[in-house]
């Protein structure tokens, strides 16, 4: 498992060591479960827009030219 260093603002890690303390779990806990969070979140993602191109692929769809205006469509 790797190590990293952080320069955190003093208050601010004060704080998370409180919030550490009151839940009964480390600092470095939190921050490595947010950093998880972090990377599943951008994966999912990832995972989703993969999903939409593959499917825009399989599709056979076609735009063509705009033939109608706003005006056209909701002709008042």
């Amino acid at each position: 498992m790797g190590n990293i260093t952080l320069k955190l603002d003093d208050d601010l890690l004060a704080k998370a060591k409180k919030l550490a303390f009151e839940r009964n779990i480390s600092v470095n806990a939190i921050v490595r479960e947010k950093l998880k969070e972090f990377v599943q979140l951008d994966q999912k993602k990832r995972d989703v827009l993969q999903g939409l191109e593959s499917f825009y692929k399989r599709t056979n769809a076609v735009i063509g030219p705009v033939s109608w205006n706003r005006d056209e469509i909701h002709e008042r």
